[in-house]
């Protein structure tokens, strides 16, 4: 009888500390919103949901090299499809006999080589950061604070009511708001982060 009780106390301290956290989440969230917002009078909260966050799937400076990693993944791309544009336009004009034609080669030749410099230089940056990822993806995972998930509807600048679908990043203490981004961003991070974790798996 005794355990029970002590189970069902520990139950309920448990239980304060989380209510405790969410309404300090919460309190946080609507302060931070209400600087952001166009017509902060208009917020109204629909849900807030609170939950651990561990480095470096939760952590903003992770979030930052990821962000590094894709703009270099997106310059290698341009520059992959202007090596082959630029190929195609050298094939077009290189038998051509008129002043035209070569003036055209000699362009899309010097378009060409220069996309191939670029993509020289861009090479060992790409793989320097994409083993940086990796590495951290590879880290041992650490207790960094809380993410709240957080809906809301307000008005727009044009008087419009819209809903609102956030990620609140706090400290340990959920006494601060370290980062914030919108849901879609965060869970585009989540799908990228799933697809270098896959690779680290397919190493192993």
């Amino acid at each position: 009888m005794k355990r029970i009780l002590l189970f069902a106390l520990v139950a309920i301290a448990l239980s304060a500390c989380n209510l405790t956290k969410e309404s300090k989440a919460e309190a946080l969230v609507k302060e931070s919103l209400k600087k952001m917002l166009y017509k902060p009078n208009t917020y109204e909260p629909i849900e807030t949901k609170v939950d651990s966050a561990f480095a470096p799937y939760d952590d903003p400076a992770f979030f930052e090299e990821l962000d590094k990693l894709e703009k270099l993944d997106i310059e290698y791309d341009e520059l992959k499809d202007k090596i082959k544009d630029t190929k195609s336009d050298m094939s077009s004009w290189v038998n051509s006999s008129s002043a035209f034609g070569r003036n055209e080669y000699q362009e899309a030749k010097a378009n060409y080589d220069e996309a191939n410099t670029q993509m020289a230089k861009l090479m060992p940056k790409g793989r320097k950061q994409y083993n940086k990822v990796m590495s951290m993806l590879q880290a041992k995972p650490k207790f960094i604070g809380y993410y709240a998930l957080h809906n809301y509807r307000a008005d727009n600048n044009a008087g419009n009511t819209v809903i609102g679908h956030t990620v609140f990043f706090l400290d340990k203490d959920c006494k601060e708001v370290i980062y914030y981004m919108e849901l879609d961003d965060y869970n585009r991070k989540q799908e990228l982060i799933e697809k270098y974790i896959e690779k680290i798996e397919d190493k192993n």
